[in-house]
């Protein structure tokens, strides 16, 4: 393999980089001679930094090592952390660019700068370089016109899993069962219970310190990627397909984009919100807290309930097995129960991995990437690291999950699969390549399922989500102008009624900021989007 891999690198130089002699790289991309006397290639890219990974130096990770070994390129990684990416990676792109970004860019980046990422489409790049990317792209039904611009360009390659049960719903509400039992109280179906059970759980010294005013009962962060606030909207029918608060403010029914932000549903859910501040049943910090100030109090076992992906990826082991998850929370003056997440969800993330215009050696990198891209092994071992520790292949060839042994109270599975591997932030794995899930060696990712199971039938049908498609990036500026005011503004609003209440008077000021704001427009946006208008 590694002979086949320079000998084609060869062939690049010499057919489409004339006049490169010994070196096979130009400008910032530094060579550098490796034991076997072959050249290395050294790009840098920006990658996110998730919070619960261990280790920050991702040349550790055993997929790197292989690619380095194989392909003769070296990453320089500048990682940043998620709850910091937006703001650093517009720097980057106003000034620095580096070779290229993985699980840092959105659509909207991409639009708004095009000309700062390299096309892929053009000469055939991607599919003379990336031949394993191409034929991925191939066998999914509308793949390559999942990652093609209008304008026949392709800016990104995708990340993660074409789809997955487990990710059909978002953050899904987690309880103390123990707290329960000690309440007497059972799971909540109405905001009316879910109100009894915390006042329950404020008042009872819960995690029995002789306290009773350290617990909270309900732990909701902005800076927490499933543990949004407009999750608790989901009650009065207000929901996203995915975690983001923004995805909520808008939905379809019955073929029409309606708005969320402007209705009595939503006022309901912020008066209900309120009330949880007043009687002392939610954190007040939910709105400014850092991502560690958040993962500390989950830790310190003072939690009632909270929203996330699963509990063992917060807590270890043991405290995670008294989290048991809730179904459907259902508001008596709501339109309908919907739950964050779709049913039947396109994963995968077609701005995953994005080369910038500032690289180079573009068929460089795309061969380092095809080269992680080539087996559904080295997807695995890119997606949770070693093979045999947290995956592993059976006999049939089938790939499957299991835990690893070096696991503790303190390196749960999720510190594991981060730490060791990329998780949804490698190569796109098809989805006849998912891993398969047993109860006896995957107990965790097999529990995920058993909870998406609870809320499945509430998640956004196929009918009511957006289609997947890139949009002309002057479309998507004009959407994009109205939503850096429009989205900052519903945040705010959002946050100050839920802290400090709202009254007719403020709610009038509210639905007349957001038709000055151009909600309206921004809903049209969307609906002529759905209609295929462009």
């Amino acid at each position: 393999m590694k002979k086949r891999i320079m000998a084609l690198l060869l062939g690049v130089c010499l057919a489409v980089m004339p006049g490169c002699g010994e070196s096979n790289i130009v400008g910032d991309n530094a060579a550098e001679e490796r034991e076997s006397g072959e050249k290395t290639t050294t790009f840098k890219v920006a990658v996110v930094l998730h919070p619960l990974s261990k280790d920050e130096d991702f040349n550790n990770k055993e997929i790197y090592k292989k690619a380095e070994e194989a392909t003769g390129v070296h990453i320089e990684w500048i990682p940043i952390a998620a709850a910091d990416a937006e703001d650093k990676v517009n720097i980057m792109l106003a000034s620095d660019l580096p070779d290229a970004f993985l699980g840092l860019i959105g659509e909207n980046q991409i639009a708004n700068n095009m000309d700062s990422f390299a096309d892929l489409a053009q000469n055939d790049l991607l599919k003379t370089y990336a031949p394993h990317v191409w034929s991925d792209y191939e066998t999914i039904p509308g793949g390559m016109d999942l990652v093609t611009w209008p304008d026949g360009s392709i800016r990104s390659l995708m990340t993660g899993r074409q789809t997955s049960y487990e990710n059909d719903a978002m953050g899904i509400m987690f309880m103390n069962k123990d707290w329960l039992d000690k309440a007497g109280k059972e799971i909540p179906q109405t905001t009316e219970e879910f109100l009894d059970v915390l006042r329950a759980f404020r008042d009872g010294d819960m995690n029995g310190n002789g306290d009773a005013t350290d617990e909270i009962p309900f732990e909701p962060s902005q800076s927490d990627w499933c543990s949004k606030i407009m999750n608790a909207a989901n009650p009065w029918g207000i929901a996203g397909t995915d975690s983001g608060d923004e995805q909520a403010y808008k939905m379809i029914k019955d073929g029409k984009v309606v708005g969320t932000v402007d209705t009595d549903e939503f006022r309901s859910f912020l008066e209900f919100s309120h009330q949880m501040v007043e009687e002392g049943l939610m954190d007040v910090e939910a709105f400014s807290q850092t991502s560690e100030q958040y993962y500390a109090k989950l830790s310190e076992g003072i939690v009632g309930c909270y929203y996330t992906w699963t509990p063992s990826g917060d807590m270890g082991e043991e405290a995670a097995e008294n989290y048991v998850p809730v179904g459907k929370i259902e508001a008596s003056d709501g339109n309908g129960y919907v739950k964050t997440g779709a049913q039947d969800k396109f994963a995968a993330n077609r701005t995953g991995f994005a080369i910038t215009s500032a690289c180079k050696n573009i068929p460089k990198l795309l061969e380092w990437w095809d080269y992680m891209s080539s087996t559904t092994e080295l997807k695995y071992i890119s997606r949770f690291g070693k093979k045999g520790e947290a995956w592993d292949i059976d006999q049939n060839g089938k790939v499957y999950e299991k835990l690893p042994d070096s696991l503790t109270e303190e390196f749960s599975i999720e510190n594991y699969k981060y730490t060791y591997g990329m998780v949804d932030y490698g190569p796109l794995i098809r989805k006849d390549e998912n891993a398969e899930i047993k109860e006896e060696i995957a107990k965790t990712s097999w529990y995920r399922n058993e909870c998406v199971k609870k809320v499945h039938d509430f998640c956004i049908p196929a009918e009511e989500q957006m289609p997947i498609r890139f949009v002309d990036p002057a479309k998507t500026s004009e959407r994009t102008f109205i939503e850096t005011e429009l989205f900052s503004y519903i945040k705010n609003f959002t946050a100050t009624s839920i802290l400090e209440g709202i009254d007719d008077a403020a709610w009038d000021t509210h639905l007349s900021q957001l038709k000055a704001l151009q909600y309206n427009e921004w809903l049209q946006w969307y609906q002529d989007f759905l209609d295929k208008k462009f």
